[in-house]
């Protein structure tokens, strides 16, 4: 049986907690669930992909220990409850809590595939879903005004912009092509930039001028799940994450950043910010963008064939901004408000969630995010009433939410881009790069030095916690055959 068969048909039945043979169909005379195994296996990172590594290696009974430069679990994926009083800076909270009655997402916020490996992980948990687009529909900024759907279809330039996303995986041209010249050349005119932007640029990761064509569409043509998009209903993404996995939770070390790893030696020695550790293997998890800035150093150096993967795979500024209104202005079954200049994507996020239906949760990534990061807060959310009010008649900025003591404005923000432990949002394909540079990227080094993480996934959902959670059943199952056959 091939490794990543075997991967797919074990790894998650095991990480579920279910009673699966090991390898029962290769192997008459392979051990039974257990692995006698002495040694430690070192995971870097506490997000979906380390949790998830740190499970299935817990439940074969291997050590663990992990190591996290945070005081929190979750990664990537973070939420935010009304009751929360938060002291992280990067989280810029005037004095008013929200008023919002449901869990805020200031990471990953929609799970996406009735089929895909978060969603399976959710029904596990019994978590009830918000199937959000059943009874509503994107509307779009087009020419200072905000058509929906299905007044857009009757535009031909919008039409033609929608069967290129459509047929988008199955593009195929110039090495160095981006998203957006692959519009241009397909015949999108440009009043629909925004839109492809939208669509192919800010959903992915960054900008349509910057994502490259070619490595885009060949991930997505690998996307096997139905693309269907929920939401929680009532309960915070990052709770069930640690539900799932809270028999890791025990094995984490909190404020503890990694700073080298040397696995030249018999063993792995992983120098952090509390001292040195000893340990067998390991699992890298961290950012794509930690890597690439040198946060931690490897001895010996890794390969080219790493190094070279890394090179084409890009990670932008990202931020999450959630404003509140006193009324909803921009529509009760809108889904969101797609092709904005400066918020790329504003989800009506309270669909099925609350009575009250008035909080916008804005996701802006790459080349806008940059621009934005360098503002303060109340720059950021005037930029956006500003640009709400020009299509909504001014009732953005007259129905924003604000405080009653100051009458200051009432905004979350999250700004990944600074934060130091992740510095950006998700990873995305640069102009010149393969779907093979993820794979290149997830590959073990020897028999020590393993990766996972949403930029390793090579099965189009990069970005994504199903992608993260995919990467760490893989990285798993390879520490696992390292072990049995070394």
């Amino acid at each position: 049986m091939k490794r990543r068969t075997a991967i797919k048909q074990i790894g998650f039945g095991l990480s579920a907690g279910l009673a699966l043979p090991w390898l029962s169909s290769c192997k008459e005379d392979g051990p039974g669930p257990e692995i006698k195994y002495d040694g430690v296996v070192g995971i870097i990172g506490a997000g979906a992909a380390g949790l998830l590594a740190a499970d299935i290696l817990i439940s074969k009974g291997v050590k663990v220990k992990i190591f996290e430069a945070s005081n929190r679990l979750g990664g990537r994926v973070c939420s935010l409850r009304r009751s929360d009083v938060s002291t992280e800076s990067l989280i810029v909270f005037p004095a008013a809590l929200p008023y919002s009655d449901f869990p805020l997402e200031l990471g990953a916020d929609r799970v996406i595939g009735s089929d895909s490996r978060w969603k399976e992980i959710i029904e596990l948990m019994k978590v009830p879903l918000v199937d959000f687009r059943a009874s509503s529909e994107d509307a779009f900024f087009i020419d200072g005004n905000v058509f929906s759907e299905a007044d857009a279809l009757f535009d031909n330039d919008f039409l033609n912009a929608k069967n290129f996303r459509e047929g988008f995986a199955s593009f195929s041209g110039g090495a160095n092509t981006t998203v957006l010249q692959a519009a241009q050349g397909a015949g999108v005119v440009a009043r629909m930039n925004g839109i492809i932007n939208s669509w192919l640029g800010n959903t992915y990761g960054s900008s349509a001028n910057r994502i490259g064509a070619n490595a885009l569409a060949e991930a997505l043509a690998q996307v096997t799940h139905d693309g269907k998009e929920f939401t929680s209903s009532t309960n915070p993404l990052q709770d069930v994450l640690l539900s799932r996995y809270v028999r890791a939770v025990s094995s984490v070390q909190y404020n503890t950043k990694v700073q080298s790893v040397n696995y030249g030696g018999e063993k792995v020695e992983i120098t952090h910010s509390g001292g040195t550790d000893t340990v067998d293997k390991v699992i890298v998890t961290v950012p794509v963008s930690i890597l690439k800035a040198g946060d931690i150093s490897f001895s010996p150096a890794l390969p080219t064939s790493k190094t070279g993967a890394m090179s084409r795979i890009g990670m932008d500024a990202s931020m999450r901004v959630i404003l509140e209104f006193k009324r909803n202005f921009y529509g009760e079954a809108t889904a969101a408000i797609l092709g904005g200049v400066q918020g790329p994507d504003y989800l009506n996020n309270a669909i099925g969630r609350s009575e009250l239906n008035r909080t916008l949760s804005i996701t802006i990534n790459g080349e806008k995010a940059e621009q934005l990061s360098g503002l303060t807060g109340d720059q950021v959310v005037l930029q956006l009433l500003s640009e709400m009010d020009a299509v909504f008649d001014g009732k953005a900025t007259e129905n924003i939410r604000r405080d009653t003591a100051d009458n200051s404005l009432v905004y979350t923000i999250k700004d990944w881009t600074k934060d130091p432990l992740i510095k950006g949002g998700v990873s995305y394909p640069l102009p010149g790069g393969a779907n093979s540079d993820r794979t290149d990227l997830g590959a073990p080094v020897g028999d020590k030095l393993f990766f996972a993480g949403e930029a390793t996934d090579d099965t189009g959902e990069f970005g994504t916690v199903s992608g993260a959670l995919k990467s760490g059943e893989r990285a798993a199952m390879e520490v696992v055959e390292a072990i049995l056959a070394p």
